[in-house]
Parts: C-alpha cells; structure tokens; sequence
C-alpha cells in the first residue's frame, strides 16, 4: 500500500513538472504583460482611445461592441484614424461590407507581441486568416506591446486591413487567365448532399446508407483531386497562365493525354500541377518549385505580370510557364510489393531485402504455391501515350531465400484492343543478379490505364514456379 501511494505521488509530480514545461511559453508571456486594466472590458476601454474613434464608431455600427464586452477573451487590432481616412466609402455604407471589415480586424483568444519571428496563422471572426508575425499583422505594424483588459487585448496597427479574398474567389472574378478559370470553374461532378440526405443505415464498413435518389450538389473536382483553394485554414502559391501561355503548354501536352475527359485531358495534367502548398514571396521564389501533386515547377520571375496577395495564399499571374516534358511525362516504376490480387489464394511473402550495395528494398515472392501459371495482377492510372524502355528488377538467392535454382517468369501486358493479355517478356532469372533486366519498348495503344500480370511458369514444381519481383521501371522515350 506505501508503494502504491509512492508511485502515485511519483506519477503526480512527473505530469505537474510536464505540464509546467509545456506551460512555459505562456507563463514568459503572462509575466511579460504588464499594467493589466482588470475593471474595464475591450469595448470600453477602444471607446477612450481617442486616436482609434473612427473604428470605435464602426464597432459600434455594426455591434461588436456588445461582442467585445462579454466574457470571452479577444484580440482587436484596431487601425489609427489616420489609418482609416482612405478607406473606400463603398465598405463605409455598406453595412454588410462593414461588419465583415471590422471581423476581419478581430479575433477569438488574446494574442499579445511576440518576440519570436514564428508566424502564427490568427483566425479571425470573419471565418478569415491572418499571419502574426512578431509585431507584424498581416501588412500592418503594431505599435507597442497591446493594452490588456480584463477580457482581451487591444493593438493599435497603422493600417486598415481591408478583408482579401481566398484564392479560389480571386481565380473566378479574375479576367487575367480567362482560358485558365473557366477551365477549372467547369471541373465539376455531382456527388450526394450529405448534408440533406436520408441515412436509412450503414455498410459493413461504417459508411452511410442513403435512401434511393437522394440530392445531389455539383462539386469541383479540382478541390478534391488537386487542392481545395477555398480553404481559409491553408495557405497556397497559385499560378494563372494568360491564355496564351496555357494554350501552348496544354497543346505540348495533348498528344500525351489525349483524353476527351476534362478530368484527365492535357489542361487538367498542366493545371494540376499551377498550385503549390505555402506560400512564397516574390524575392523568395526559387528557380524550382515542387506542386502538390509532387511535379518540378521551374519559375522565371521575368514571367510575372502581376501578383495578389489573397486571405489564403498568393496568385501570380504569368505570361510563361515552360515545364520540363520529362516532369509532367515522368518515368514510374511498378512496385512487385503492391499488386491487386493474384489468380488463386496462396500464401505471399512481401519481403525486405539489402542488396550487393547495402541498400535495403521491398520485394514480393511467391514459392512453392503449386499452381501452374499462377499469376499477380497490378495497374497503373492515367498512362500517357508514349513509347516507354521497359526495365526489370528481380533479385532470387539472398540469405533467408529458399530460391536459390534460376527459372523463367513472364510479363503480360493487358491489350484493349484484343480484349485479352498479350506475352510481353520472358524473364530468365538467375540468383544473385542485382542489376535491372532490360525489357523492351512499349507503347500504350491509348490514354488511360496500363494492366500487368506476373505469371509463373506452366507448372507445379518447387523452384520452377517461383515468381519474385522488385520492380518494373518505365522510361518514357521523349524528344
């Protein structure tokens, strides 16, 4: 019992000394905050600032005030009269527009100055994003370290942020790239409205059963297979092409994608890859970017025409955006570890091997499983039409493998056409050879995907039937 009431008060100073660490920040933040005025709330203390009277006027125009005098705690970065005087009349007289403009200059939660150069990503009550970096908010500087009252913080910042738009608005009221936004406005499927729709149960799996014809909303592919630029959360570098530019890059496309699918064809493999996460400053953008979908994007700043900074991101608008042939029609491998499934159940060994180098890599091998021609099928998506140099990987006789006699497999090739698998090489393996086994040429007779089979050889024999494989590589033979 002494032991047990020990390791308790054990345990209980360990997670006060965890929980002290990791309150470290914000108690180096309490005790920097000084002169705390406990008897008044934001809302009373704005309205004696005399040099922040205008905004004061407009919190109070549109009820933030009653807002700002609750309970909860706030930030109010609230722009200087001076700040104020050029702002469009349009936002003024709008009630609307107003309310949003003031939203946009508060948030939930107090955020004092920092003195870390950490850029904070600041919610504000607008459903917007704002980036707090040290005394910097957004564009706007912060003067001092903040007023704090009992329920919040009050900054005065020498600039009127007037509320930016996502990067998706920006794209569809742009008409510098009108080829580009129509093109990616008119990506749409339509999926069930989950939101109204009757659930009468649900699958094996957890997932809802709806009931028959349930309704239906249009939803942009680009958001769900690219990025979802509306995202207020994230942060995004977006390229527009004038038209004359996506017209060229989509037209050295066409003959690889060929596909009469607006979700597959040539403009969708050059718009997939204009967005990159995060964001990059002009004077920061390197000569080579990497788009969310993993492909090389080479950047020449003489290009830009023109850039906005958006509540989620930046645009730039391009006259030229030259991508390299070999990274929008790259080479892939096949991995033998992943295949679809495989013509009978048997037992499969999905190895990890080291090779002559040292360099460890994944396999599959299936021995001994006693059925003639049996076979393991693989695909791959959205193959371009293009001649490829066909490479293998198969490496038997390693320690711990009880393939250790050479023997034949073969690769079959899926033919549309034929309706039917076509032999396209016979490989003869022998153990203990690391190098890749050159395969031959293949073109794809259309876009679309590519199925493969493994197949061992026709017969039953221990040794003979084995089927092993790292990889198949495709090389795309390009001008």
């Amino acid at each position: 019992m002494m032991m047990k009431k020990r390791y308790l008060i054990y345990i209980s100073l360990l997670s006060l000394s965890t929980l002290l660490y990791s309150c470290k920040d914000n108690w180096e933040v309490h005790n920097e905050v000084e002169n705390v005025d406990n008897t008044v709330n934001l809302s009373q203390k704005l309205a004696t600032e005399a040099n922040l009277s205008v905004f004061n006027g407009y919190v109070k125009s549109t009820g933030y005030d009653i807002i700002l005098a609750n309970s909860q705690n706030y930030t109010v970065w609230a722009p200087t009269n001076a700040a104020l005087a050029g702002l469009d009349p349009a936002i003024v007289s709008d009630q609307t527009k107003l309310k949003d403009f003031v939203a946009n200059h508060i948030a939930l939660t107090a955020y004092p100055v920092s003195n870390k150069p950490d850029t904070i990503r600041v919610k504000l009550l607008n459903n917007k994003y704002a980036n707090l970096v040290a005394n910097q908010f957004e564009e706007a500087t912060i003067a001092g370290g903040g007023k704090f009252v009992k329920n919040g913080v009050l900054h005065t910042i020498d600039q009127a942020l007037v509320t930016k738009a996502n990067v998706w608005d920006y794209m569809l009221a742009s008409t510098d790239a009108p080829l580009q936004r129509d093109y990616i406005k008119n990506l749409s499927t339509m999926v069930i409205d989950t939101a109204n729709a009757t659930i009468i149960g649900y699958n094996t799996n957890g997932n809802p059963i709806f009931a028959p014809n349930p309704p239906l909303i249009a939803r942009n592919t680009y958001w769900v297979n690219v990025a979802d630029l509306r995202d207020e959360s994230k942060e995004y570098t977006y390229f527009m092409l004038q038209d004359n530019a996506f017209t060229s890059e989509s037209a050295k496309l066409s003959t690889y994608y060929p596909s009469t699918d607006p979700n597959f064809n040539a403009s969708f493999y050059l718009a997939k890859d204009l967005t990159i996460k995060g964001v990059y400053k002009q004077n920061q953008l390197p000569d080579t970017l990497v788009s969310v979908r993993g492909v090389k994007v080479p950047i020449n700043k003489a290009n830009i025409v023109k850039s906005y900074k958006a509540s989620n991101g930046i645009v730039y608008v391009l006259n030229a955006l030259p991508f390299r042939l070999k990274d929008k029609v790259p080479q892939f491998k096949i991995e033998g570890e992943k295949p679809l499934f495989f013509s009978a159940s048997r037992t499969v060994l999905y190895r990890t091997k080291v090779d002559n180098l040292g360099v460890p890599f994944n396999d599959i091998e299936v021995y001994n499983h006693g059925v003639a021609e049996f076979a393991a099928f693989y695909a791959k998506t959205n193959l371009p039409v293009v001649k490829y140099k066909v490479y293998a990987r198969a490496v038997s006789g390693l320690p711990g493998d009880s393939q250790v006699a050479a023997f034949t497999q073969r690769y079959f090739f899926y033919n549309p056409s034929s309706l039917a698998y076509t032999l396209f090489y016979t490989h003869a393996i022998t153990p203990l050879i690391y190098t890749e086994t050159y395969c031959g040429e293949y073109t794809p007779a259309q876009f679309g995907n590519l199925q493969f089979r493994l197949t061992a050889a026709n017969s039953t024999g221990q040794n003979v039937s084995t089927l092993i494989l790292d990889y198949l590589r495709f090389e795309p033979v390009l001008p």
